[in-house]
């Protein structure tokens, strides 16, 4: 018998903040915000420091998650859409394997219904699911057990949302010690709206926040608007972007600091209900059986490069990058941090299964970091891909495709007819000066243009997809509190 199929596989854990920024924990070098759970991962694991998504949005970023293709290969180019069912699922490979699956929270790959219920055969292998497919109703929120009868719960919902996860680890442990569970929680948190108690909301102080260069940059916000208008983006009034009809804008420091400082109280309560986790695994023996991954969706831009309002499509790190930890005791060498290039949201998949010694599928773009983990390789990856697919309705609308490419020294965004972006990352960390413009790059824009279109014909890529949203079912903000209200009318009510 092969030596890796003699041994147990290890339990997965799988713990997602919606809407995490790279540098708002502290094991990634922020100093003022205190997460010891954070950083207790990263000492006992594995954290990597140059962590990025192809497609910086929830719904896209998920269907890579679990798919290991990217966002245009998929069906989910945009938020709201249903994911493509023919197509093979981490989760529904890892039941077939043998695996206890449990899902809880925000799961967002069922079209536009809010809060939804997900009927058992779109799960994509998640037997338990404890959660609704579009949410952010923090202090008063519905969710579903499995079947269509609604729950409510009173309490701030990632506490009870940890609950639940740990409840499922501990029946996956009752039911089969040997059989190994694949457990999976997104916390809404920390994505807008700041509704939280007033202990997290009152954590942090917003004089002490630090905001990066170029954050409420007037100057940067005429550039961004002029470049938006010569794409004919539609600009609505007073502010523009994705999501502006209730996210409003950030368009002074002051507001900037404001909404960051509640922002950092949400994280504190997610690193606290992380601390549950790890102290339960430890509790109950298993930590050192337990792969477990902490990963997000996309940052959020807050303020920098001209970006008032919230959006997150856009390549720059404050949206792209994201925070990637990950410990196993049992292979993966604690207290190292990789400096490798890697794309959470396609090269996950295939890590996993490696690691767990399952065929990866053909159809799976990404590269699995595995021997970044196990400490046999330096590089998996020296160049990652960002993409935004034509959208020409709804909030999110974004009319005018990107394509990117980042390495390690530059990054760079082209339209189908212009380029649009090129940043000397060794000379600007920042992101804040554009060198589109200049002649001396031309020649290694035109190397960056070859190796955008030889990738996207080797993975079905084109300009002309378009994304038709919104679909039929499709709840607006204001349609979801009132549908909240028939929901909670007949929840079961859950202490």
């Amino acid at each position: 018998m092969n030596d890796q199929n003699a041994i147990k596989k290890p339990n997965i854990l799988m713990i997602y903040p919606d809407e995490l920024r790279a540098d708002a924990i502290g094991c990634n070098g922020n100093s003022v915000i205190k997460t010891p759970y954070f950083d207790r991962l990263a000492e006992e694991g594995v954290r990597f420091e140059k962590a990025f998504t192809s497609f910086p949005l929830c719904t896209p970023f998920r269907s890579s998650l679990f798919t290991g293709k990217y966002a245009h290969a998929t069906g989910c180019g945009a938020n709201h859409v249903r994911i493509n069912f023919d197509q093979e699922f981490l989760p529904q490979m890892l039941k077939d394997s043998g695996y206890q699956t449990g899902y809880i929270g925000k799961w967002h790959l069922d079209g536009g219904s809010k809060p939804g219920f997900i009927p058992s055969d779109r799960r994509l292998g998640f037997d338990h699911f404890v959660g609704f497919n579009r949410g952010h109703y923090y202090m008063n929120a519905i969710y579903f057990k499995d079947t269509d009868q609604p729950y409510h719960c009173p309490r701030y919902e990632p506490d009870f949302q940890t609950d639940h996860i740990i409840e499922f680890m501990d029946n996956a442990l009752k039911k089969d010690p040997q059989q190994p569970f694949f457990g999976f929680i997104c916390y809404g948190a920390p994505h807008f709206p700041m509704n939280m108690p007033d202990y997290y909301k009152n954590l942090y102080s917003p004089e002490e926040i630090p905001l990066p260069p170029g954050t409420a940059d007037p100057e940067l916000q005429q550039k961004v608007i002029a470049d938006l208008t010569r794409d004919n983006f539609p600009l609505a009034s007073g502010s523009w972007g994705e999501g502006t009809e209730h996210h409003g804008s950030l368009e002074s420091e002051q507001a900037v600091r404001e909404y960051m400082a509640m922002y950092y109280g949400m994280v504190a309560n997610v690193d606290h209900n992380i601390g549950r986790i790890l102290n339960w695994l430890d509790r109950k023996g298993i930590a050192d059986d337990t792969m477990v991954i902490v990963v997000s969706d996309h940052g959020d831009m807050a303020g920098q490069h001209g970006y008032y309002c919230r959006t997150k499509k856009t390549a720059y790190a404050a949206a792209a990058q994201v925070p990637l930890l990950i410990r196993y005791p049992k292979r993966f060498p604690k207290n190292r941090t990789i400096s490798s290039l890697v794309d959470a949201s396609v090269d996950t998949m295939p890590t996993i299964l490696e690691a767990l010694g399952i065929d990866i599928p053909n159809a799976v773009h990404g590269i699995s970091y595995l021997p970044l983990l196990e400490g046999s390789s330096d590089v998996t990856r020296t160049e990652l891909r960002y993409e935004i697919i034509k959208q020409t309705a709804g909030e999110e609308r974004f009319p005018v495709p990107e394509r990117g490419i980042r390495t390690n020294e530059y990054l760079y965004v082209r339209t189908e007819k212009r380029r649009k972006l090129l940043i000397n990352l060794i000379e600007d960390p920042f992101e804040l000066n554009n060198l589109v413009d200049r002649e001396e790059y031309f020649e290694l824009m035109a190397e960056f243009d070859n190796n955008i279109d030889d990738h996207m014909r080797k993975t079905g890529d084109r300009w002309d997809i378009e994304i038709v949203v919104p679909p039929s079912d499709y709840t607006t903000h204001e349609e979801g509190v009132r549908l909240l209200a028939d929901l909670h009318a007949r929840a079961i009510v859950e202490l």
